[in-house]
């Protein structure tokens, strides 16, 4: 048989009944001691002290009694009950905050009001909270209606006030004595349904209750007064959302005094204490307090008054443990124990879980940065990673993860050298498809040079083909006569008719080539923002936002802005031979592309001729060619110039030599040629000190942020170190306990010591493995 987990139910039910005698009732001191172990108080102790940290603040759920219940249901007269502390128990008095009342056994009576500020409150309202404290040396000294005035008055401070305003602040009292148990409870604001003086109060009411009873390691403690059906009271209905199995509320029947003896009504409450009506998984319990006719009463004269009520007519019937404030007080503590122990391995969890985020969230903010030597040392290790990035980057290695695609398709600007080659194919596609102006083929539709790219399908050639219009499509004859035509018969030379002047073949080629100019610097425009946008991303994921943008202002910008404007320097340079000067080709195949284009022509024009005139009369060849290259005086010498000008911008690669050059010279040569330098270790370490503090210093929201993240991994750090402690503590104590209880019940105790040792690791009382 295995001893009880000192975590479990189980060996709470043991360690707290065991102890009590069956044929008699305890004192309630008797009773409190025998439950509330020391360890036990300073498990509680530990709790509250995680809790008034602000451990809740960082995603920990912390075990608590929380007591719920409508406006005038009881709850003031019920903590008084429980703590022989007054509260205000006016019916016209409203809570409009949380109330942790926290209730601990010592010699002296010690009473200390504080506020704990809510997670949405600034570090500067914190500090003021802080200095928030209420002391008093005796019950009758403490005046809770003073102290929730001034707590209310410093929590509005700041803030628009409002007759209802509600807060989600907390305020603290801590109460030690000699005749008190060790329990804690946070009383939450009274439940209403509609002010009749209007405002949103009960929604707020509603919103700050609802935030603690969802929490699911809240204990619920039910307040519900007898003249009510709890159907019909607010707390109940929201216990449906909140609590649906019942398993975390304990319920409190209040002002059973109020109902006429004998009634059918107090059968019905009987019942209920009875757990008979509406079950709860930790019963009910039924307390007469204080009315307004008996508000003088001393505490042991209400307990007195409480005890006879309970001890006459049909609650005579019930057991002693579930009526009376007394045995609330009992019942209380036991639930709040036994739930801790239930709780704690979760919360341990809970607890490391926050120390690994907030460890990891601390790191990624790296070291601090105050000294020029922080900065100098933070700059110049990102530059070196920022580097090798860019190295890899530009030669298309992507084993970093910083380089990892999300999925196959994903279009991303860290895999820079992809992204400049997919870039130039796109370039080079839409050049050879809509770089000329005119179309002179034969179709509409001509397949052209469509089939070098027919396996190109990527994102910007799609793009680049949709942002530029297709050229005009043109008969040869119509172009002859419409344009080349018009410049020869301005630009005729001396000497023969045919002569072709050169000046008419460039101006020719460069209507032809106007789009040249547009696509090229739209390219270098698109190349460019995948520069800029790796570099921001590769910085970005390197150092902290705010030294990101500032870099990108004051050094990375300037540089690629001087990088931007030498790359349009490169393209008016790459357009000079092709804007400003004569077509110059010595391409050894210039002549024979041209001489190629001749013969297909006339051999297709010969072809046509012929053929309509095979049923004619027979005519010469000879007359055919004299009249294919004299039919006008101009025909041939706007021939030769077309001819001159489609090989020169085709044939003999004057557009490929384009393309080749704003891929090699413009974007290879000016705009990522030695990219990496423009964040290295030599640009920080040139940097003044001026220059230095602006960019590498940390913002003050970086620095309230890494101071709040050391706090709350303090804050972590010393709650895990208390709950281990005390895992250790209670698991060595409550496992020993268990096992006595379990060798005394079974007649072992003649083994003593050391056989209890041994048989706890398995061994007989000679130590050897049973």
């Amino acid at each position: 048989m295995q001893p009880a987990s000192p975590f479990s139910p189980l060996f709470f039910e043991a360690t707290s009944q065991s102890h009590i005698p069956m044929m008699q009732q305890p004192s309630e001191t008797d009773t409190l001691d025998q439950l509330q172990t020391p360890e036990q108080v300073l498990l509680l102790d530990k709790i509250d002290e995680l809790r008034s940290k602000g451990l809740s603040h960082h995603g920990i759920s912390l075990p608590q009694l929380i007591v719920c219940g409508d406006q005038s249901a009881g709850k003031s007269s019920l903590l008084e009950g429980l703590t022989r502390l007054r509260f205000p128990t006016d019916d016209n008095t409203c809570t409009t905050f949380a109330t942790e009342v926290v209730l601990r056994r010592q010699p002296d009576v010690q009473i200390s009001c504080t506020i704990t500020p809510s997670k949405t409150r600034s570090q500067a309202e914190c500090r003021e909270f802080a200095q928030f404290e209420r002391k008093f040396s005796s019950r009758d000294d403490f005046l809770f209606s003073v102290v929730h005035n001034d707590a209310k008055l410093k929590m509005a401070r700041g803030l628009p006030s409002k007759v209802d305003d509600f807060y989600d602040d907390v305020l603290r009292v801590k109460y030690s004595g000699p005749d008190i148990p060790s329990l804690t409870v946070v009383d939450l604001p009274g439940m209403i349904v509609e002010k009749l003086s209007g405002g949103n109060g009960a929604e707020r009411v509603e919103e700050l209750v609802t935030s603690y009873m969802s929490n699911d390691k809240s204990i619920i403690l039910a307040v519900v007064q007898a003249i009510n059906d709890p159907d019909n009271q607010q707390v109940f209905k929201f216990l449906k959302t909140y609590d649906p199995t019942r398993s975390r509320t304990l319920g409190v029947i209040t002002k059973p005094d109020a109902i006429h003896r004998g009634s059918n009504k107090e059968k019905k409450l009987i019942s209920l204490v009875r757990n008979e009506e509406y079950r709860l998984t930790h019963g009910w319990h039924a307390v007469r307090n204080r009315d307004f006719t008996t508000k003088d009463e001393t505490d042991d004269e209400r307990d007195e008054t409480e005890r006879q009520f309970f001890a006459t007519g049909s609650w005579a019937a019930l057991p002693r443990g579930d009526v009376g404030i007394a045995a609330l007080r009992a019942k209380l503590s036991h639930v709040l124990l036994q739930h801790i122990g239930l709780e704690l391995p979760s919360i341990v969890t809970a607890v490391q879980g926050a120390i690994t985020v907030t460890e990891t969230s601390l790191k990624a903010l790296g070291h601090a940065r105050e000294t020029d030597k922080e900065q100098r040392a933070y700059l110049t290790g990102h530059a070196e990673r920022f580097q090798a990035l860019t190295h890899d980057a530009l030669r298309g290695i992507y084993s970093n993860r910083f380089f990892a695609l999300s999925y196959a398709n994903e279009q991303t600007a860290v895999r820079l050298r992809t992204a400049i080659q997919n870039l130039n194919i796109a370039f080079a596609f839409v050049m050879y498809q809509k770089g000329h102006t005119w179309d002179f083929s034969t179709q509409r539709s001509s397949e052209g040079d469509s089939a070098l790219f027919a396996s190109v399908s990527n994102h910007a050639v799609q793009t680049y083909e949709s942002w530029f219009e297709d050229p005009v499509w043109i008969s040869r004859a119509e172009f002859l006569e419409q344009h080349v035509g018009g410049y020869v018969q301005q630009s005729r030379p001396s000497g023969l008719p045919s002569i072709v002047n050169p000046w008419v073949i460039g101006e020719v080629f460069r209507d032809q080539s106007r789009r040249w100019h547009e696509i090229a610097k739209h390219h270098l425009q698109q190349v460019f923002q995948a520069v800029q946008d790796y570099v921001e991303e590769a910085l970005g994921s390197l150092v902290d936002p705010s030294t990101c943008n500032l870099l990108m202002l004051k050094q990375i910008q300037p540089a690629l802005d001087e990088r931007w404007s030498n790359v349009e320097a490169k393209l008016e340079e790459l357009l000079i031979p092709y804007t400003e000067q004569d077509p110059i080709t010595y391409d050894p195949g210039f002549i024979r592309d041209l001489e190629e284009m001749r013969a297909t022509r006339y051999t297709a024009k010969v072809g046509i001729e012929a053929n309509d005139t095979k049923h004619s009369f027979p005519i010469a060849s000879s007359n055919s060619t004299q009249r294919l290259l004299t039919e006008s005086l101009d025909d041939f010498t706007n021939s030769e110039i077309l001819d001159l000008m489609q090989t020169y911008y085709k044939a003999s690669s004057a557009i490929s030599i384009f393309i080749n050059n704003v891929a090699v010279l413009a974007i290879e040569n000016c705009l990522i040629k030695d990219l990496a330098a423009i964040f290295s270790p030599t640009l920080t370490a040139n940097m003044d000190d001026e220059q230095l503090h602006a960019i590498a210093a940390e913002s003050e929201e970086i620095r309230c942020g890494r101071l709040s993240l050391q706090h709350k991994l303090e804050v972590l750090s010393s709650g895990k170190q208390i709950l281990h402690e005390h895992m250790g503590e209670c698991d060595e104590q409550s496992n020993t306990m268990a096992w006595s209880n379990l060798f005394s019940q079974q007649g072992y105790r003649s083994l003593g010591r050391r056989g209890l040792f041994n048989l706890r690791l398995g061994l007989d009382q000679r130590g050897r493995t049973l």
